[in-house]
């Protein structure tokens, strides 16, 4: 069987799709062909596959492999099935789609999720961790994760290796560690990987220290995570710094300087360099796209068949250019209401600049994750408006509401309620709520809004230990330095070994002695 994949996906040439689907449940189809028509079905994006892969995956006359393969293809999209749908599925379906259905639960589903992570005998163990890598952003959701990288099975620890990418909890950090030196070769990698968002001492010293092991490819994942955190974290952090924090930085990294390479006068980049002008490109890719018609752009957009990698290139520039005032009537719904998840998703930022308020809100409750991601977050760049403020906070509220996606809809609520409103509000969530993403947007909404005496209030918060990462401190630190605010002595932070506490403190420390 020869099908061009190379050119199906770089064209995203959907006139492929409805053969590939045929293909891809053939019984005697070799696993690697099997997942190369996978991996091209996932970067066609055709929402007319969603249905035939569904059957495909619900079909247990068909051979597991094929099955498998379609559910793969369906998780790829990122816009889950509905709650009530997924929880169909794992009540009555059979082992294979019961797994597909674990995989794509979010946080409204916990009390399904969380007891399986919690139980490392269960056969399921492995998907459900793998499920709380996203939306689980709440302190208990931590442990089931760190403890998963002693699993007896291997491809649990890597899996859970890799699921502590996305919270970086600071309990993690010893146990990535262990596992960064484990005897199975992935799990090590997988640990490596996530322990480049763990910017201590602690880590640096043990990552450089696995640039010497016997395998080949752990030595690379070492390198690779030593040089992120070598030169993408602690030097440029020394870079960025002005004299007086850079001073207390160098100071600060003393025990771990010869493995950055920093001189003793080390000097800023910034001293005496000016930045290049910037590149310009070519007057080709400048050019606005030659305006359509908007019967012939409809038409060009409705047909779901096709190439679609250049119409989704030039489908921001082509609607932009579009008659909007006198055909709002016909290009708006037609936004609003396409088949494609990624034209309602895309057509948020036009709406915005139309200032279709009512279609931006209508998609906010759309079926597809990304589709209310995205107007959600479109919804807080439109000019101030209290109607648009109630949804937002109702929106927040919605236990499936997490993660950036959460602080993301706290940020458009900010912006069109009331501050007598909102203040409180934000308060009360930055001492409590138990998403993480949601107590940091607060503080940095408080620190906007120059709500001084609330943060102020929020201050002992310095002194306690971090939930999962250091973000509320560093959101409280900088929020300080903004208003003007001395944040106390901060003995216990001054001894937290993360790069980004301490540059927080340093800025703090040097606003308060430009203001002495």
């Amino acid at each position: 069987m020869s099908i061009p994949h190379e050119y199906i996906r770089s064209a995203e040439d959907r006139s492929w799709t409805a053969r590939l689907l045929g293909w891809l449940a053939l019984p005697e189809l070799p696993a690697a062909e099997r997942d190369e028509i996978a991996t091209t079905l996932e970067r066609l994006e055709d929402p007319r596959a969603e249905a035939p892969l569904t059957r495909i995956l619900e079909a247990r006359g068909v051979v597991d492999a094929a099955r498998v393969a379609a559910g793969m293809v369906l998780r790829s999209t990122g816009n889950p099935p509905s709650g009530a749908r997924l929880r169909v599925a794992w009540a009555e379906g059979d082992g294979l789609l019961r797994r597909h259905a674990l995989l794509l639960m979010g946080r409204a589903e916990a009390d399904i999720v969380e007891p399986i992570a919690r139980d490392p005998a269960h056969p399921l163990h492995k998907e459900a961790i793998e499920a709380t890598a996203f939306d689980f952003s709440e302190p208990r959701f931590q442990g089931p994760k760190i403890a998963a990288l002693a699993h007896p099975d291997p491809d649990v620890r890597k899996v859970a290796a890799g699921a502590l990418a996305w919270d970086e909890p600071v309990a993690a950090e010893a146990p990535l560690l262990r596992a960064a030196a484990d005897p199975v070769v992935d799990v090590a990698i997988a640990a490596l990987d996530t322990l480049r968002y763990y910017p201590s001492q602690r880590c640096l010293r043990a990552v450089t220290a696995l640039c010497a092991h016997p395998d080949e490819r752990v030595r690379a994942a070492a390198g690779r995570c030593a040089l992120e955190l070598r030169e993408g974290t602690f030097r440029e952090a020394i870079d960025r710094a002005g004299p007086a924090e850079r001073r207390f930085l160098l100071a600060w990294m003393g025990p771990v300087r010869h493995l950055l390479g920093i001189p003793e006068d080390h000097a800023s980049p910034a001293d005496g360099y000016a930045s290049p002008a910037p590149i310009r490109p070519p007057d080709s890719d400048r050019a606005a796209d030659e305006a359509l018609a908007t019967a012939d752009l409809l038409a060009l957009y409705a047909d779901l068949d096709g190439c679609w990698a250049e119409r989704k290139r030039r489908f921001s520039e082509r609607f932009r250019t579009s008659r909007y005032a006198e055909d709002r009537g016909v290009l708006v719904p037609f936004l609003a209401g396409h088949a494609d998840p990624w034209i309602r998703e895309q057509a948020a930022p036009l709406l915005v600049a139309w200032n279709e308020q009512e279609a931006l809100l209508g998609l906010t409750r759309d079926p597809a994750f990304r589709v209310r991601k995205s107007s959600m977050y479109w919804l807080g760049q439109l000019p101030a408006n209290r109607a648009l403020a109630g949804p937002a906070w109702e929106h927040l509220a919605d236990p499936g509401t997490t993660g950036t996606h959460a602080s993301e809809t706290l940020s458009t609520y900010v912006t069109h309620a009331r501050e007598e409103e909102s203040v409180p509000r934000l308060l009360a969530l930055a001492r409590s709520d138990e998403r993480e993403p949601v107590r940091y947007a607060a503080v940095h909404a408080l620190a906007r809004l120059g709500a001084r005496s609330e943060i102020e209030a929020l201050l002992p918060l310095l002194g306690e230990p971090p939930q999962i990462t250091w973000a509320i401190h560093l959101a409280l630190l900088g929020a300080c330095e903004r208003l003007g605010v001395h944040p106390g002595r901060c003995e216990a932070l001054r001894e937290a070994d993360n790069i980004n506490v301490q540059v927080a403190l340093a800025s703090v420390r040097a606003a308060s002695a430009s203001v002495d």
